[in-house]
Protein backbone atom coordinates (compact mmCIF):
# COMPACT_ATOMS: atom_id res chain seq x y z
CA UNK A 1 0.00 0.00 0.00
CA UNK A 2 1.38 3.40 -0.78
CA UNK A 3 1.79 6.61 0.99
CA UNK A 4 -0.33 9.65 0.48
CA UNK A 5 1.63 12.51 2.26
CA UNK A 6 -0.14 16.14 2.26
CA UNK A 7 1.59 19.12 3.50
CA UNK A 8 -0.04 22.06 4.47
CA UNK A 9 0.64 25.64 6.64
CA UNK A 10 -2.18 26.36 9.44
CA UNK A 11 -2.33 30.75 10.49
CA UNK A 12 -3.14 29.46 14.20
CA UNK A 13 -0.78 27.66 16.84
CA UNK A 14 -0.83 24.21 17.44
CA UNK A 15 -3.07 24.26 20.47
CA UNK A 16 -5.67 25.79 18.08
CA UNK A 17 -5.47 23.29 15.39
CA UNK A 18 -5.47 20.48 17.83
CA UNK A 19 -8.83 21.93 19.18
CA UNK A 20 -10.38 22.19 15.59
CA UNK A 21 -9.14 18.18 15.12
CA UNK A 22 -10.43 17.00 18.41
CA UNK A 23 -13.49 18.80 19.45
CA UNK A 24 -16.75 17.77 16.97
CA UNK A 25 -18.42 21.14 17.45
CA UNK A 26 -15.14 22.78 15.77
CA UNK A 27 -14.19 19.49 13.73
CA UNK A 28 -18.14 19.79 11.56
CA UNK A 29 -17.47 23.52 10.62
CA UNK A 30 -14.55 22.38 8.50
CA UNK A 31 -14.35 18.36 8.07
CA UNK A 32 -15.70 17.93 4.32
CA UNK A 33 -14.37 18.53 1.12
CA UNK A 34 -15.68 21.40 -0.56
CA UNK A 35 -18.97 21.68 -2.13
CA UNK A 36 -20.33 19.62 1.05
CA UNK A 37 -20.67 20.15 4.51
CA UNK A 38 -20.27 17.77 7.72
CA UNK A 39 -23.96 16.89 8.89
CA UNK A 40 -22.38 14.96 11.72
CA UNK A 41 -19.48 14.63 13.84
CA UNK A 42 -19.19 12.58 17.18
CA UNK A 43 -15.88 12.01 19.36
CA UNK A 44 -14.29 10.06 21.77
CA UNK A 45 -10.86 11.04 22.21
CA UNK A 46 -9.22 8.09 23.50
CA UNK A 47 -6.71 5.15 22.35
CA UNK A 48 -9.54 2.76 20.97
CA UNK A 49 -11.89 5.22 21.23
CA UNK A 50 -14.16 6.14 17.47
CA UNK A 51 -15.06 9.19 15.77
CA UNK A 52 -17.72 9.62 13.79
CA UNK A 53 -18.22 11.78 10.89
CA UNK A 54 -20.76 12.38 7.84
CA UNK A 55 -19.69 13.93 4.34
CA UNK A 56 -23.13 15.68 3.24
CA UNK A 57 -23.13 17.05 -0.80
CA UNK A 58 -25.11 19.45 -2.15
CA UNK A 59 -28.19 16.68 -3.30
CA UNK A 60 -28.46 15.40 -0.12
CA UNK A 61 -26.48 12.46 -0.49
CA UNK A 62 -24.53 10.73 2.62
CA UNK A 63 -20.79 9.92 2.77
CA UNK A 64 -20.39 8.15 6.39
CA UNK A 65 -17.60 7.35 7.89
CA UNK A 66 -15.45 6.35 11.26
CA UNK A 67 -11.95 6.66 12.66
CA UNK A 68 -10.68 4.58 15.29
CA UNK A 69 -7.50 5.97 17.60
CA UNK A 70 -4.54 4.83 17.47
CA UNK A 71 -2.27 7.02 18.50
CA UNK A 72 -2.60 10.55 20.88
CA UNK A 73 0.32 13.01 21.49
CA UNK A 74 -1.46 16.08 22.73
CA UNK A 75 -0.64 18.65 20.82
CA UNK A 76 1.46 17.41 18.24
CA UNK A 77 0.26 13.90 16.40
CA UNK A 78 -2.86 11.84 16.16
CA UNK A 79 -3.69 8.73 14.18
CA UNK A 80 -6.87 6.93 13.19
CA UNK A 81 -7.47 3.65 11.12
CA UNK A 82 -10.21 5.00 8.47
CA UNK A 83 -12.66 3.36 6.89
CA UNK A 84 -16.70 4.07 5.34
CA UNK A 85 -19.72 3.03 7.11
CA UNK A 86 -23.30 2.89 7.31
CA UNK A 87 -25.21 5.79 9.21
CA UNK A 88 -25.30 2.93 12.02
CA UNK A 89 -21.62 3.43 12.00
CA UNK A 90 -21.00 -0.36 10.33
CA UNK A 91 -18.57 -0.91 8.04
CA UNK A 92 -19.22 -0.84 4.33
CA UNK A 93 -16.91 -1.64 1.07
CA UNK A 94 -16.83 1.83 -0.80
CA UNK A 95 -19.07 0.13 -3.52
CA UNK A 96 -21.60 1.10 -1.16
CA UNK A 97 -21.63 4.43 -1.52
CA UNK A 98 -20.76 4.44 -5.47
CA UNK A 99 -17.12 4.01 -5.20
CA UNK A 100 -15.18 1.68 -6.92
CA UNK A 101 -14.40 -1.48 -4.69
CA UNK A 102 -15.71 -4.17 -3.35
CA UNK A 103 -14.24 -4.86 -0.24
CA UNK A 104 -14.28 -2.98 3.62
CA UNK A 105 -11.03 -0.99 3.22
CA UNK A 106 -8.97 0.31 6.94
CA UNK A 107 -6.67 2.61 6.21
CA UNK A 108 -4.33 4.37 8.97
CA UNK A 109 -4.17 7.84 8.77
CA UNK A 110 -1.60 10.37 10.70
CA UNK A 111 -1.35 14.01 11.29
CA UNK A 112 1.93 15.45 12.61
CA UNK A 113 1.34 19.12 14.00
CA UNK A 114 4.18 21.52 14.48
CA UNK A 115 4.49 24.56 16.18
CA UNK A 116 6.35 27.21 13.97
CA UNK A 117 5.83 30.86 15.11
CA UNK A 118 2.21 31.63 15.32
CA UNK A 119 1.38 29.02 12.60
CA UNK A 120 1.42 25.49 12.80
CA UNK A 121 2.94 23.31 9.90
CA UNK A 122 0.09 20.13 9.31
CA UNK A 123 1.55 16.83 7.77
CA UNK A 124 -0.87 14.26 6.73
CA UNK A 125 0.19 10.62 5.83
CA UNK A 126 -2.71 8.47 4.97
CA UNK A 127 -2.28 5.18 3.19
CA UNK A 128 -3.93 4.78 -0.23
CA UNK A 129 -4.79 2.06 -1.81
CA UNK A 130 -6.69 3.23 -4.67
CA UNK A 131 -6.10 3.81 -8.46
CA UNK A 132 -4.68 7.33 -9.69
CA UNK A 133 -8.15 8.64 -10.10
CA UNK A 134 -9.40 8.07 -6.53
CA UNK A 135 -5.96 9.34 -5.14
CA UNK A 136 -6.19 12.62 -7.15
CA UNK A 137 -9.80 13.08 -5.34
CA UNK A 138 -8.44 12.26 -2.07
CA UNK A 139 -5.79 14.93 -2.40
CA UNK A 140 -8.12 17.40 -3.71
CA UNK A 141 -10.86 16.56 -0.69
CA UNK A 142 -7.63 16.46 1.88
CA UNK A 143 -6.38 20.12 0.53
CA UNK A 144 -10.30 21.39 0.23
CA UNK A 145 -10.82 20.23 3.96
CA UNK A 146 -7.73 22.09 5.20
CA UNK A 147 -8.63 25.52 3.27
CA UNK A 148 -11.61 25.57 4.94
CA UNK A 149 -9.76 24.93 8.37
CA UNK A 150 -7.12 27.79 7.58
CA UNK A 151 -10.50 30.02 7.08
CA UNK A 152 -11.89 29.06 10.43
CA UNK A 153 -8.79 29.33 12.14
CA UNK A 154 -7.18 32.43 10.55
CA UNK A 155 -6.22 34.82 13.70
Amino acid sequence: MKKLTIKHTVSAPTTKVWEAFTNADILKQWWSPEQMTCSHASIDLQENGVFRYCFKGKGGKEYWGRGVYQSLNKPSFLSYLDTFTDAEGNPVPPSYLGIPRDEIVETLVEFHFEEDGHTTKLTMVGECDYDDAMEESMIAGWKGMFEKLNVLLEV
